[in-house]
Protein backbone atom coordinates (compact mmCIF):
# COMPACT_ATOMS: atom_id res chain seq x y z
CA UNK A 1 0.00 0.00 0.00
CA UNK A 2 1.50 3.02 -1.26
CA UNK A 3 0.33 6.26 1.05
CA UNK A 4 0.54 9.80 0.39
CA UNK A 5 1.40 12.53 2.85
CA UNK A 6 -1.10 15.52 2.57
CA UNK A 7 -2.73 18.18 4.95
CA UNK A 8 -5.91 17.83 6.08
CA UNK A 9 -7.68 21.32 6.78
CA UNK A 10 -10.82 21.35 8.68
CA UNK A 11 -12.96 24.65 7.85
CA UNK A 12 -15.07 24.44 11.01
CA UNK A 13 -12.70 24.37 13.12
CA UNK A 14 -9.86 26.18 11.70
CA UNK A 15 -7.62 22.92 12.53
CA UNK A 16 -4.88 21.46 10.57
CA UNK A 17 -2.94 18.30 10.60
CA UNK A 18 -1.17 16.08 8.71
CA UNK A 19 -2.33 13.05 7.56
CA UNK A 20 -2.14 10.19 4.84
CA UNK A 21 -3.89 9.14 1.89
CA UNK A 22 -4.32 5.78 -0.33
CA UNK A 23 -7.38 4.33 -2.11
CA UNK A 24 -9.56 1.69 -1.99
CA UNK A 25 -12.18 1.85 -4.65
CA UNK A 26 -14.58 3.94 -4.54
CA UNK A 27 -12.80 6.09 -1.59
CA UNK A 28 -10.24 8.28 -0.84
CA UNK A 29 -9.01 7.01 2.43
CA UNK A 30 -7.97 9.62 5.09
CA UNK A 31 -5.44 8.44 7.99
CA UNK A 32 -4.09 10.46 10.74
CA UNK A 33 -0.41 10.18 11.17
CA UNK A 34 -1.26 6.71 13.83
CA UNK A 35 -2.81 5.26 11.03
CA UNK A 36 -6.56 5.38 12.22
CA UNK A 37 -8.68 6.49 9.52
CA UNK A 38 -9.68 9.92 9.98
CA UNK A 39 -12.59 10.06 7.07
CA UNK A 40 -13.38 8.39 3.69
CA UNK A 41 -14.26 10.43 0.66
CA UNK A 42 -16.45 8.96 -2.39
CA UNK A 43 -13.99 10.03 -5.10
CA UNK A 44 -16.35 10.33 -7.58
CA UNK A 45 -17.70 13.41 -5.25
CA UNK A 46 -14.35 14.82 -5.12
CA UNK A 47 -12.95 17.90 -6.79
CA UNK A 48 -10.17 20.34 -6.97
CA UNK A 49 -10.80 23.37 -5.04
CA UNK A 50 -9.89 26.34 -7.63
CA UNK A 51 -6.94 29.04 -5.69
CA UNK A 52 -4.89 31.27 -5.96
CA UNK A 53 -2.92 29.87 -3.05
CA UNK A 54 0.33 31.16 -1.63
CA UNK A 55 2.20 27.35 -2.29
CA UNK A 56 1.72 24.95 -5.03
CA UNK A 57 0.06 22.12 -3.74
CA UNK A 58 -3.25 20.96 -5.25
CA UNK A 59 -6.01 21.04 -2.91
CA UNK A 60 -9.22 18.91 -3.00
CA UNK A 61 -12.65 18.82 -1.73
CA UNK A 62 -16.16 17.67 -2.00
CA UNK A 63 -17.60 19.02 -4.84
CA UNK A 64 -20.94 19.56 -2.99
CA UNK A 65 -19.13 20.13 0.56
CA UNK A 66 -16.33 22.34 1.98
CA UNK A 67 -16.39 21.05 5.14
CA UNK A 68 -12.51 20.35 5.20
CA UNK A 69 -9.88 20.42 1.85
CA UNK A 70 -7.14 18.57 1.35
CA UNK A 71 -3.66 19.88 0.57
CA UNK A 72 -1.51 17.31 -0.99
CA UNK A 73 2.67 18.23 -2.49
CA UNK A 74 2.52 15.96 -4.71
CA UNK A 75 -0.83 16.45 -6.73
CA UNK A 76 0.75 14.39 -9.65
CA UNK A 77 1.48 11.35 -8.01
CA UNK A 78 -2.18 11.25 -6.16
CA UNK A 79 -3.48 11.44 -9.57
CA UNK A 80 -1.91 8.81 -10.83
CA UNK A 81 -2.35 6.44 -8.32
CA UNK A 82 -5.90 7.05 -8.51
CA UNK A 83 -5.88 6.67 -12.10
CA UNK A 84 -4.09 3.10 -11.05
CA UNK A 85 -6.53 2.48 -8.91
CA UNK A 86 -9.14 2.88 -11.69
CA UNK A 87 -10.51 6.17 -10.62
CA UNK A 88 -11.65 8.28 -12.60
CA UNK A 89 -9.45 12.11 -12.53
CA UNK A 90 -11.69 14.47 -10.87
CA UNK A 91 -10.10 17.74 -12.73
CA UNK A 92 -13.19 18.47 -14.93
CA UNK A 93 -15.49 18.42 -11.87
CA UNK A 94 -16.05 21.81 -10.40
CA UNK A 95 -15.96 22.54 -6.49
CA UNK A 96 -18.72 24.11 -5.06
CA UNK A 97 -18.36 26.16 -1.47
CA UNK A 98 -21.39 24.91 0.13
CA UNK A 99 -23.07 28.22 1.86
CA UNK A 100 -24.48 27.99 5.09
CA UNK A 101 -27.60 30.01 5.77
CA UNK A 102 -28.09 32.15 8.33
CA UNK A 103 -30.27 30.53 11.46
CA UNK A 104 -32.39 33.71 11.04
CA UNK A 105 -33.41 33.27 8.01
CA UNK A 106 -34.56 29.62 8.74
CA UNK A 107 -36.37 31.48 11.84
CA UNK A 108 -38.27 33.50 9.26
CA UNK A 109 -38.93 31.06 7.04
CA UNK A 110 -40.46 28.57 10.01
CA UNK A 111 -42.30 31.93 10.63
CA UNK A 112 -43.22 32.49 7.08
CA UNK A 113 -44.81 29.09 6.62
CA UNK A 114 -46.25 29.17 9.93
CA UNK A 115 -48.56 32.14 8.98
CA UNK A 116 -49.53 30.82 5.45
CA UNK A 117 -50.27 28.06 6.97
CA UNK A 118 -52.94 29.64 9.14
CA UNK A 119 -53.92 32.57 7.19
CA UNK A 120 -54.43 30.94 3.67
CA UNK A 121 -53.71 27.15 3.80
CA UNK A 122 -56.14 25.98 6.59
CA UNK A 123 -58.94 28.83 5.75
CA UNK A 124 -59.13 27.37 2.18
CA UNK A 125 -58.86 23.77 3.19
CA UNK A 126 -61.84 23.77 6.06
CA UNK A 127 -63.92 26.51 3.39
CA UNK A 128 -63.54 23.05 0.88
CA UNK A 129 -64.41 20.85 3.44
CA UNK A 130 -66.81 22.11 5.66
CA UNK A 131 -69.58 21.86 3.79
CA UNK A 132 -68.93 17.70 3.29
CA UNK A 133 -69.26 16.95 6.96
CA UNK A 134 -72.42 14.77 7.29
CA UNK A 135 -75.43 16.59 10.12
CA UNK A 136 -74.48 13.81 12.24
CA UNK A 137 -70.88 14.36 12.86
CA UNK A 138 -71.65 18.36 12.90
CA UNK A 139 -74.18 17.92 15.75
CA UNK A 140 -71.21 15.94 17.44
CA UNK A 141 -68.70 18.57 17.72
CA UNK A 142 -71.17 21.33 18.00
CA UNK A 143 -72.22 19.42 21.45
CA UNK A 144 -68.68 19.35 22.59
CA UNK A 145 -67.75 22.51 21.43
CA UNK A 146 -70.62 24.14 23.49
CA UNK A 147 -69.98 22.74 26.48
CA UNK A 148 -66.15 24.04 26.61
CA UNK A 149 -67.49 27.57 25.40
CA UNK A 150 -69.49 27.51 28.25
CA UNK A 151 -67.00 26.14 30.45
CA UNK A 152 -64.58 28.91 29.43
CA UNK A 153 -67.11 31.66 29.16
CA UNK A 154 -68.82 31.72 32.28
CA UNK A 155 -68.19 34.01 35.07
CA UNK A 156 -66.40 32.85 38.13
CA UNK A 157 -69.41 32.30 40.22
CA UNK A 158 -71.67 32.17 37.53
CA UNK A 159 -74.88 29.98 36.80
CA UNK A 160 -73.62 27.79 33.93
CA UNK A 161 -77.15 26.31 34.05
CA UNK A 162 -79.35 29.90 32.95
CA UNK A 163 -82.60 27.58 32.14
CA UNK A 164 -84.60 29.35 35.00
CA UNK A 165 -88.07 28.47 33.75
CA UNK A 166 -89.84 32.35 32.90
CA UNK A 167 -86.82 33.09 31.56
CA UNK A 168 -86.48 30.10 29.11
CA UNK A 169 -90.07 30.21 28.05
CA UNK A 170 -89.37 33.93 27.25
CA UNK A 171 -86.34 32.98 25.40
CA UNK A 172 -87.95 30.57 23.38
CA UNK A 173 -91.23 33.03 22.62
CA UNK A 174 -88.47 35.40 21.57
CA UNK A 175 -86.89 32.81 18.86
CA UNK A 176 -90.49 31.75 17.55
CA UNK A 177 -90.83 35.25 15.81
CA UNK A 178 -88.15 33.98 13.23
CA UNK A 179 -88.48 31.60 10.58
CA UNK A 180 -87.64 28.17 10.97
CA UNK A 181 -86.09 28.51 14.31
CA UNK A 182 -87.26 24.77 15.66
CA UNK A 183 -84.01 23.35 15.27
CA UNK A 184 -82.67 25.72 17.39
CA UNK A 185 -80.83 24.58 20.60
CA UNK A 186 -80.84 28.08 22.68
CA UNK A 187 -78.17 29.26 25.25
CA UNK A 188 -77.70 32.10 27.71
CA UNK A 189 -74.40 32.04 29.12
CA UNK A 190 -73.35 33.66 31.89
CA UNK A 191 -70.59 35.93 30.97
CA UNK A 192 -69.07 39.27 31.36
CA UNK A 193 -68.06 38.86 28.30
CA UNK A 194 -70.88 40.48 25.24
CA UNK A 195 -70.92 37.91 22.67
CA UNK A 196 -73.27 36.07 20.47
CA UNK A 197 -72.09 32.95 18.63
CA UNK A 198 -73.18 29.74 16.54
CA UNK A 199 -72.16 26.26 16.79
CA UNK A 200 -72.41 23.31 14.30
CA UNK A 201 -76.07 21.04 15.08
CA UNK A 202 -78.15 24.55 15.34
CA UNK A 203 -76.53 25.56 18.96
CA UNK A 204 -76.73 29.44 19.15
CA UNK A 205 -75.29 31.53 22.57
CA UNK A 206 -75.95 35.07 23.78
CA UNK A 207 -74.29 36.32 27.06
CA UNK A 208 -76.04 38.01 29.19
CA UNK A 209 -73.33 41.06 29.63
CA UNK A 210 -74.08 41.44 25.55
CA UNK A 211 -78.41 41.48 27.02
CA UNK A 212 -77.59 43.67 29.34
CA UNK A 213 -76.13 46.52 26.85
CA UNK A 214 -79.56 45.78 24.67
CA UNK A 215 -82.44 48.32 24.99
CA UNK A 216 -85.26 45.77 24.76
CA UNK A 217 -85.91 41.97 23.32
CA UNK A 218 -86.07 43.10 19.46
CA UNK A 219 -82.01 43.60 19.58
CA UNK A 220 -81.76 40.04 20.88
CA UNK A 221 -83.90 38.76 18.34
CA UNK A 222 -81.77 40.38 15.50
CA UNK A 223 -78.81 39.28 17.52
CA UNK A 224 -80.67 35.45 17.22
CA UNK A 225 -81.39 36.28 13.46
CA UNK A 226 -77.73 37.20 12.63
CA UNK A 227 -76.22 33.68 14.18
CA UNK A 228 -79.13 31.93 12.44
CA UNK A 229 -77.59 33.42 9.51
CA UNK A 230 -74.13 31.98 9.87
CA UNK A 231 -75.72 28.51 10.19
CA UNK A 232 -77.89 28.57 7.53
CA UNK A 233 -74.66 29.60 5.34
CA UNK A 234 -72.64 27.07 6.85
CA UNK A 235 -70.19 29.34 8.29
CA UNK A 236 -69.58 27.92 11.68
CA UNK A 237 -68.95 24.42 10.79
CA UNK A 238 -66.24 26.07 8.78
CA UNK A 239 -65.00 28.34 11.65
CA UNK A 240 -65.02 25.45 14.01
CA UNK A 241 -63.17 23.41 11.14
CA UNK A 242 -60.42 25.94 10.77
CA UNK A 243 -59.54 26.62 14.36
CA UNK A 244 -59.53 23.19 15.18
CA UNK A 245 -57.22 22.38 12.08
CA UNK A 246 -54.88 25.34 13.69
CA UNK A 247 -55.12 24.61 16.97
CA UNK A 248 -54.17 20.63 16.04
CA UNK A 249 -51.06 22.83 13.38
CA UNK A 250 -50.27 24.41 16.68
CA UNK A 251 -49.77 21.77 19.08
CA UNK A 252 -47.47 20.20 17.00
CA UNK A 253 -45.23 22.82 16.23
CA UNK A 254 -44.80 23.92 20.31
CA UNK A 255 -45.58 20.52 20.98
CA UNK A 256 -48.58 21.49 23.33
CA UNK A 257 -51.17 18.69 23.10
CA UNK A 258 -52.97 19.49 26.45
CA UNK A 259 -55.29 22.15 27.54
CA UNK A 260 -53.37 25.10 26.59
CA UNK A 261 -53.92 24.98 22.77
CA UNK A 262 -57.48 23.86 23.14
CA UNK A 263 -58.46 26.41 25.65
CA UNK A 264 -57.10 29.34 22.84
CA UNK A 265 -58.78 26.93 19.93
CA UNK A 266 -61.89 26.96 21.43
CA UNK A 267 -62.15 30.92 22.70
CA UNK A 268 -61.26 31.58 18.82
CA UNK A 269 -63.74 29.71 17.82
CA UNK A 270 -66.69 31.49 19.66
CA UNK A 271 -64.85 35.30 19.90
CA UNK A 272 -63.09 35.73 16.39
CA UNK A 273 -65.02 37.75 13.93
CA UNK A 274 -65.99 35.88 10.83
CA UNK A 275 -64.80 37.11 6.94
CA UNK A 276 -66.39 40.16 5.87
CA UNK A 277 -68.84 38.39 3.29
CA UNK A 278 -69.90 36.05 5.90
CA UNK A 279 -70.59 38.93 8.10
CA UNK A 280 -72.81 40.52 5.39
CA UNK A 281 -74.26 37.69 5.01
CA UNK A 282 -75.60 36.82 8.17
CA UNK A 283 -76.60 40.12 8.61
CA UNK A 284 -78.56 40.34 5.69
CA UNK A 285 -79.77 37.01 7.11
CA UNK A 286 -81.30 38.50 10.35
CA UNK A 287 -82.50 41.32 8.15
CA UNK A 288 -84.61 39.27 5.91
CA UNK A 289 -86.10 36.86 9.23
CA UNK A 290 -86.92 40.15 11.22
CA UNK A 291 -88.64 41.89 8.06
CA UNK A 292 -90.57 38.72 7.89
CA UNK A 293 -91.58 38.74 11.95
CA UNK A 294 -92.58 42.28 11.19
CA UNK A 295 -90.06 43.54 13.96
CA UNK A 296 -87.68 46.56 13.58
CA UNK A 297 -84.28 46.35 13.09
CA UNK A 298 -83.62 49.61 15.28
CA UNK A 299 -83.46 47.77 18.58
CA UNK A 300 -79.86 45.79 16.83
CA UNK A 301 -78.81 49.09 15.13
CA UNK A 302 -78.83 50.49 18.89
CA UNK A 303 -77.15 47.45 20.12
CA UNK A 304 -74.52 48.05 17.67
CA UNK A 305 -74.14 51.59 18.44
CA UNK A 306 -73.94 51.09 22.21
CA UNK A 307 -70.95 48.40 21.46
CA UNK A 308 -69.16 51.27 18.91
CA UNK A 309 -69.31 53.48 21.87
CA UNK A 310 -67.55 51.01 24.18
CA UNK A 311 -65.46 50.40 21.96
CA UNK A 312 -64.50 52.68 19.59
CA UNK A 313 -61.53 50.95 18.69
CA UNK A 314 -63.20 48.70 16.49
CA UNK A 315 -64.31 51.21 14.23
CA UNK A 316 -63.12 53.94 11.95
CA UNK A 317 -60.38 53.70 8.94
CA UNK A 318 -57.99 51.70 11.23
CA UNK A 319 -60.83 49.14 11.94
CA UNK A 320 -62.16 49.17 8.35
CA UNK A 321 -58.23 48.67 6.69
CA UNK A 322 -57.30 46.02 9.20
CA UNK A 323 -60.36 44.15 9.93
CA UNK A 324 -61.67 40.90 8.73
CA UNK A 325 -65.77 42.27 9.26
CA UNK A 326 -67.37 45.59 8.37
CA UNK A 327 -67.06 48.03 10.39
CA UNK A 328 -69.97 49.09 12.86
CA UNK A 329 -70.61 52.26 11.50
CA UNK A 330 -71.21 50.89 8.31
CA UNK A 331 -73.59 47.61 9.67
CA UNK A 332 -75.77 50.55 12.04
CA UNK A 333 -76.09 52.33 8.60
CA UNK A 334 -77.67 49.37 6.75
CA UNK A 335 -79.94 47.83 9.80
CA UNK A 336 -81.25 51.79 9.95
CA UNK A 337 -82.08 51.98 6.44
CA UNK A 338 -84.53 49.15 7.01
CA UNK A 339 -85.90 50.02 9.71
CA UNK A 340 -87.27 52.88 7.71
CA UNK A 341 -89.01 50.81 6.05
CA UNK A 342 -89.85 47.54 7.97
CA UNK A 343 -93.63 47.31 8.93
CA UNK A 344 -94.09 46.49 12.82
CA UNK A 345 -96.36 44.41 14.20
CA UNK A 346 -96.93 44.14 17.78
CA UNK A 347 -94.31 43.63 20.89
CA UNK A 348 -91.82 40.68 20.82
CA UNK A 349 -92.08 39.98 24.74
CA UNK A 350 -94.46 42.07 27.28
CA UNK A 351 -92.60 44.21 30.03
CA UNK A 352 -92.66 41.13 32.69
CA UNK A 353 -91.01 38.29 29.99
CA UNK A 354 -88.65 40.46 28.89
CA UNK A 355 -87.74 40.85 33.18
CA UNK A 356 -87.75 37.10 33.03
CA UNK A 357 -85.58 37.05 30.19
CA UNK A 358 -82.75 39.07 31.74
CA UNK A 359 -82.91 37.07 35.00
CA UNK A 360 -82.78 33.90 33.38
CA UNK A 361 -79.35 33.18 34.60
CA UNK A 362 -80.43 34.61 38.58
CA UNK A 363 -82.61 31.61 39.40
CA UNK A 364 -81.48 27.62 39.23
CA UNK A 365 -83.31 25.42 37.05
CA UNK A 366 -85.94 23.67 39.27
CA UNK A 367 -85.82 20.95 36.64
CA UNK A 368 -81.87 19.87 37.68
CA UNK A 369 -80.90 18.29 40.78
CA UNK A 370 -79.89 20.53 43.45
CA UNK A 371 -76.06 18.85 42.96
CA UNK A 372 -76.46 19.75 39.13
CA UNK A 373 -77.37 22.91 39.52
CA UNK A 374 -74.79 24.13 41.32
CA UNK A 375 -72.08 25.99 39.35
CA UNK A 376 -69.05 23.72 39.07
Amino acid sequence: MTLIDATYEDRRTGRTLPVQLDFQHPFLIIHREGGTELDRWNWRDVAPVPGPFSDDRLRLGLSADAHAVLAVADGDRLLTLAHGAGMVQPAHREHRTRREIPLYVWIGGAVLSLVIMLRVVLPALASTLAPHVPDWLQARIGDQVQILATAFLTREGGNRHCAAAGGREALLKLAGRLPDSQGLRLHIIDSDLPNAFALPGGHVSVTTALMDRAEGPDAVLGVLGHEMGHLHHGHSMERVMRYGLSSALISMVVGDVGGGVLAVGVSQMVESEFSRDQERQADQFALDALRHARVSPAGLSKLFAAIRDEHPEADGILAEWMGSHPTLTERIAALDRAAASTRTQGETLSGEEWAALRAICKQLDPTLPASAAKPD
